[in-house]
């Protein structure tokens, strides 16, 4: 059975924004970490060289920014086909955070006002998932009581 709003239609004006920020955020994400998952070290490289002028030292930025692509990668997937959604959401939220951090301690204000909007994105996703549709999760739950019906 599909969700209808009152005027016949198959989603709700907040579901299909939620799939629209959904899908926009998700693929946003995912192009970060497909751009940078074929030269992770290069990426790597230019992270501590950006932030090497902040308190946080070489040793704890490499392997964060080795990781960060493949992560990107997974939260951004996760997100375009609602994966496990709201534990991706709080995953890509932790992301920015994390990233703000960085930016923040290296002066970076215009990119950490970027980041604010990410966040925002991320906070009105997580705050909505309940419109979330088009997902694998609800594919994933609908297939049980497929088999019983049978």
């Amino acid at each position: 059975m599909t969700a209808t709003s009152s005027r016949g239609e198959p989603f709700t004006d907040a579901q299909r924004a939620h799939l629209v920020l959904r899908l926009t955020l998700g693929l946003n994400i995912l192009a970060h970490g497909v751009v940078r998952v074929g030269h992770p070290f290069a990426f790597a490289e230019a992270l501590v060289h950006q932030l090497e002028k902040t308190v946080l030292p070489a040793w704890t930025i490499r392997p964060f920014a080795l990781a960060l692509p493949f992560a990107e990668l997974l939260v951004g997937l996760a997100i375009v086909a609602g994966l496990r959604l709201r534990t991706a959401l709080t995953a890509g939220g932790l992301l920015i955070a994390a990233l703000t951090v960085g930016v923040c301690l290296n002066q970076d204000w215009e990119v950490a006002g970027l980041q604010l909007l990410y966040a925002l994105a991320y906070f009105t996703l997580s705050s909505r998932a309940a419109d979330a549709r088009c997902t694998v999760d609800a594919l994933l739950l609908r297939e049980p009581r497929l088999a019983r019906a049978r």
